[in-house]
């Protein structure tokens, strides 16, 4: 071999070690972040800084990333997986609960005051709000024309033949404060009336006590024990008769007195002595009050509440309701001068 061709040779073969020099370093560039100039359109030599993951797609394939040391190092930014979707919660259904066959029973207060307590927001279902029922107001019954107060004995009975024909229960005394309190309400008759007869009068066992039986009608009897020697008026034996007969007996009084021009304790010999003599001659509780003249005052209602009196008529005139006192319960008074059709109207104006 000649020198020219050695030399062209050495040539060729240093141009391929340059050249295969050249491709190592270009790769050992790229592998590292680095890129020559004129290779690429981006910078050359600026470093690549992985600030946070890469959450990639499924399509990606995994990437490596190299991150350079900085004085603080970058604050780690943690990709929290989204919560699932919740369902929207469903609402219970109406209640079917009423109150014949459920009555909610009030928290106690001491529920109540507990810290936190989560209170319900259903309200209970709502008692009747008022329960009324006529009370009649009757006095004697006699024959004494122009006398607003006696009623005839025809008329009298025309007017329970009226209560009977009408679908009107008279109850005793017993079943209209059961019916007053909201008790035994499922049992209760659809139209009750409660008939009343005030002072004691004798014609009261002569006349009204026969008239009743005959449509089996109880009553109630409010009386002065301390007149009951005077001419005209119940004794005794007779009272007892009429309670045989279903009447109730209860005080109005020992002498049928104006309670409010008495003393304090005036009016308590009054209310209180008329009641221990009915007690102690019929074996009953007399707990019920009729005021003589409709009149009492402060001092009366006081002590009708500290003896334990659980009711009072006044003659105001109504129904007797729930809504109202305990001791002003009204009636319905019956005036013996008018016809039946008076009575109708005085009957349906407080149903």
């Amino acid at each position: 071999m000649n020198y020219q061709r050695k030399r062209i040779l050495f040539y060729s073969v240093l141009a391929g070690l340059f050249t295969i020099l050249l491709l190592l370093v270009s790769i050992s560039l790229d592998s590292s972040g680095y890129q020559l100039v004129g290779s690429s359109p981006t910078p050359a030599l600026i470093p690549h800084q992985v600030d946070a993951q890469i959450v990639e797609t499924p399509s990606q394939a995994p990437v490596e990333d190299y991150t350079f040391a900085l004085d603080k190092p970058a604050p780690s930014l943690e990709i929290m997986p989204e919560p699932p979707l919740q369902e929207e919660p469903k609402l219970p259904a109406a209640s079917t609960v009423t109150l014949n066959t459920y009555v909610p029973i009030p928290a106690s207060p001491s529920a109540l005051a507990v810290k936190g307590a989560v209170q319900s927001s259903t309200r209970p279902t709502p008692l009747p709000s008022k329960i009324s029922i006529p009370v009649l107001n009757y006095h004697s019954v006699t024959i004494d024309p122009g006398n607003v107060v006696v009623i005839s004995p025809a008329k009298l009975e025309e007017q329970l033949m009226y209560l009977h024909d009408h679908g009107y229960t008279p109850v005793s005394l017993t079943t209209f404060i059961s019916l007053i309190e909201g008790k035994d309400v499922e049992a209760a008759p659809e139209k009750p009336v409660l008939l009343t007869f005030d002072d004691g009068y004798i014609d009261n066992y002569e006349q009204a006590m026969p008239l009743l039986a005959k449509y089996s009608f109880p009553a109630t009897l409010f009386i002065s024990p301390g007149m009951s020697d005077q001419e005209g008026y119940l004794n005794w034996e007779q009272i007892k008769k009429l309670q045989e007969a279903g009447w109730d007996i209860q005080p109005h009084g020992m002498t049928h007195p104006h309670l409010p021009q008495l003393s304090a304790d005036q009016q308590a010999f009054e209310i209180l002595e008329a009641r221990k003599q009915i007690e102690e001659k019929l074996g009953t509780k007399a707990d019920v009050y009729c005021y003589p003249y409709g009149e009492y005052n402060k001092t009366t209602l006081k002590l009708l509440k500290d003896h334990g009196f659980r009711y009072a008529f006044t003659i105001e005139q109504g129904n007797a309701t729930n809504q109202q006192s305990p001791y002003l319960l009204k009636r319905l008074f019956i005036n013996g001068e008018e016809g039946l059709k008076s009575f109708i109207r005085k009957l349906s104006a407080h149903d």
